[in-house]
């Protein structure tokens, strides 16, 4: 599995601007994510990996949450040293653009 660990990322999108902590774990094989934003008034919903591929360093999901039911996000993630940048297309929200994301963990 690729890119398992905690990143730190600046997000700046019409819905927020700050920091976001995003964490990449292994659930007994499947791939599963965290998220946090320093915006504690700000809870994010939950996303579960269903779908995922690795192509190199690149990771590309789709995922679920309950908060968009029959709708999916997609993620895609790519791996560079301790580095990664990517997006999360969320419903309703629209593409969230990750970009030197830092991994602290």
């Amino acid at each position: 599995m690729i890119g398992l660990g905690k990143y730190k990322a600046d997000i700046n999108n019409m819905f927020f601007k700050g920091e976001a902590i995003f964490e990449l774990k292994d659930n007994n094989g499947k791939y599963e994510i965290e998220i946090e934003l320093e915006d504690k008034d700000i809870e994010m919903p939950d996303i579960n990996i269903v779908d995922a591929e690795e192509d190199g360093n690149t990771l590309t999901a789709k995922a679920t949450s309950p908060e968009f039911p029959g709708k999916a996000v997609d993620v895609s993630l790519t791996f560079e040293d301790e580095k990664c940048n990517g997006f999360l297309k969320i419903p309703f929200v629209g593409k969230v653009k990750i970009k030197d994301a830092v991994k602290i963990g």
